[in-house]
């Protein structure tokens, strides 16, 4: 498949997560988005909250590429803390990509619950409840 066909699929699995939000139109050198727990999309302006998606977003990036998705990285977009994802050879799958974004969904969920229950014993009830959410992506971990 062609490189601008996988970033193509990759903006459409973000747009389609209720715990993603994308951030740029998607180019052929690579694709911005950010991990915003439904729960928290309406506070996210919030300064604590900022620095909770901040740290969930760079934790998010460090746990995928412990795991070998090499191609994911930590970018700044508008000051906040983000995930880049870019595909170096068209030579990529479309697999890959769902893999890629299958990985980030899953570590951001894992992620988000530690990272809750540690910022603020409350907060994890008003964080995304997307464990219900099912994507076609996705693969429960066992």
């Amino acid at each position: 498949m062609r490189k601008d066909g996988l970033v193509v699929q990759l903006d459409n699995l973000v747009r389609e997560h209720p715990d993603f939000e994308a951030l740029r139109e998607p180019t052929l050198n690579g694709y911005c988005f950010r991990c915003v727990p439904n729960g928290l999309v309406e506070r996210q302006e919030e300064p604590e909250v900022q620095a909770l998606l901040d740290l969930l977003n760079e934790e998010i990036v460090q746990d995928v590429r412990r795991n070998g998705f090499a191609a994911v990285v930590t970018i700044r977009v508008h000051g906040r803390a983000a995930i880049r994802v870019s595909f170096s050879s068209s030579r990529a799958l479309v697999e890959e990509v769902d893999a890629t974004f299958e990985a980030i969904a899953r570590s951001g969920r894992v992620l988000n619950k530690k990272l809750s229950v540690r910022y603020e014993p409350d907060m994890e009830t008003k964080l995304c409840s997307s464990e219900s959410h099912s994507s076609p992506t996705e693969v429960s971990a066992t």
